[in-house]
């Protein structure tokens, strides 16, 4: 077993990153996987009984929007998971929430089926198989749609999500592992794996990204731009650490002081309102909605400002409150 396991360390360096990166998550606790049935979320599921996850609960959630090849997937996941010895957490979904953009939607389906598979087998623990690529994909949409920050951009390895009254711990392992070498180890254990078709198409920006945009900076430069990229990511991650270790605890008041808030720096104004928004689940909010709350703090002939979903911020007594539909 450990000759096994040196020879994997050897051929693939990044799998001892892998278990680095996971080293205080509790094996001993049950885990759920995301598993879509691709290449990345089947190399996952059988990289986390490797480096020492073994209650997994295999979750798979059919979007139902291709058809009979969503259906093929859905019938992949239940023989692997099967074969594996894994219990399986299914659904189809009838339709997206109508909420903001078809991501958007996804995204928000996604997090309501983890939080009910969490509700059902007594953990918050969420394993998914987001790997490099994606990150350098997904600060590149962020960045360009306005974050606001350069770490709010990326992609978190760990980060805790409030769904309804269900709190998920949603871990990305894989964020320093390219799509390459998830392929290649994936040919090396023979793993058999599902090809979405929609990851050629370019109705999704994040796909007009991956083969448009990172293609044609890279002619322009003459070099791969991805790795010099994923450095940013990672020094922005820590500074943004650092920033907020300076954020106060007043983002999770039901209402904010404008006294106080008006003696922090600018960058912590915008911190912490960033965070008491996503706090009380106030959620499309980038730079101009940030500014425009705080503008409450100097512009006294404004004492509201309107915010995503029929949101309000309104300013009365000295304090910023929200007002919901």
């Amino acid at each position: 077993m450990q000759r096994q396991k040196a020879d994997i360390a050897t051929r693939f360096p990044w799998v001892s990153r892998v278990e680095a990166a996971t080293a205080r998550y509790p094996r001993e606790e049950l885990h759920l996987v995301g598993v879509s049935g691709g290449v990345d979320s089947r190399v996952l599921l059988h990289l986390l009984p490797m480096v020492g996850f073994r209650h997994l609960v295999v979750c798979h959630l059919n979007h139902n929007l291709r058809g009979a090849e969503s259906l093929e997937d859905s019938k992949f996941v239940y023989r692997l998971s099967h074969r594996l010895g894994l219990p399986l957490y299914a659904e189809t979904l009838s339709e997206l929430p109508r909420t903001g953009s078809f991501e958007g939607a996804a995204r928000e389906a996604r997090l309501q089926f983890f939080a009910r598979a969490a509700a059902i087998f007594s953990t918050s623990s969420v394993f998914l198989a987001h790997h490099a690529d994606d990150q350098v994909e997904t600060f590149l949409f962020n960045l360009f749609r306005g974050s606001g920050s350069l770490d709010n951009a990326a992609i978190k390895a760990e980060s805790l999500v409030a769904v309804g009254t269900r709190q998920l711990l949603l871990r990305h392992p894989l964020l320093q592992v390219w799509k390459d070498e998830i392929r290649e180890f994936a040919a090396a254990f023979r793993l058999r794996f599902r090809e979405d078709s929609t990851n050629l198409s370019r109705r999704m920006a994040r796909n007009r990204i991956r083969h448009d945009l990172i293609p044609r900076i890279e002619r322009l430069m003459g070099r791969p731009i991805k790795p010099a990229l994923l450095r940013t990511i990672e020094i922005a991650a820590k500074e943004g650490e650092f920033v907020r270790s300076h954020i106060p605890v007043m983002q999770r008041d039901a209402k904010l002081t404008i006294r106080e808030l008006r003696k922090l720096p600018v960058a912590i104004q915008r911190r912490t309102i960033h965070g008491w928004l996503r706090y009380n689940d106030v959620k499309d909010c980038g730079f101009d909605e940030i500014e425009a709350v705080r503008s409450l703090l100097t512009r006294l002939e404004i004492a509201k400002i309107n915010l995503p979903r029929g949101t309000f911020c309104r300013r009365r007594a000295g304090r910023l409150f929200l007002q919901f539909p």
